[in-house]
């Protein structure tokens, strides 16, 4: 056999296998990107499972609730886990193009706190447990100040 027909043969042989594992080492190295994602925002250790569909456009993901507390309050409660969910997603959404949906669950001990998505365009949906008042999240409008023009109508001088 020639020198030739043997690279050939290597080529034939090597590039599929090398392009076929990559391209299954490529979930977990998505599930690896975004559970560090997650856990930047929420702390290390608080991701507690995530899972990816096979063409890796959603995300299940489970985390331990850092913000909850029984004495903040039932409206602080409500805020914060919708603030920790915005965050936790978004970063994951932010660096990860392919994703386009994330389903997640907030838990605090064995407890599950909220439920919700998040879809790329669409925003975050929170479902609340019944210990935080049950239904869905709708965030405050914010109130917008506008400055008022200065007495007469005229522009200040500097």
């Amino acid at each position: 056999m020639s020198r030739r027909a043997l690279a050939l043969m290597l080529v034939a042989v090597v590039l599929p296998w090398f392009w076929v594992a990559n391209a299954v080492a490529g979930a977990p190295m998505m599930l690896d990107a975004a559970r560090v994602l997650a856990e930047n925002v929420l702390g290390r250790g608080m991701v507690r499972s995530i899972r990816a569909s096979p063409d890796g456009a959603q995300i299940l993901i489970r985390w331990e609730s850092p913000t909850y507390y029984p004495d903040n309050g039932l409206i602080a409660n409500r805020e914060l886990m919708y603030g920790e969910a915005v965050l936790a997603t978004n970063s994951i959404m932010g660096q990860l193009p392919q994703v386009l949906r994330i389903r997640f669950t907030i838990l605090s001990g064995t407890s599950m706190l909220a439920t919700g998505e998040n879809r790329r365009g669409r925003g975050v949906a929170l479902m609340l447990s019944t210990d935080l008042g049950g239904g869905a999240y709708v965030p405050p409008v914010p109130v917008i100040k506008r400055p008022t023009a200065p007495a007469g109508g005229t522009a200040q001088e500097i």
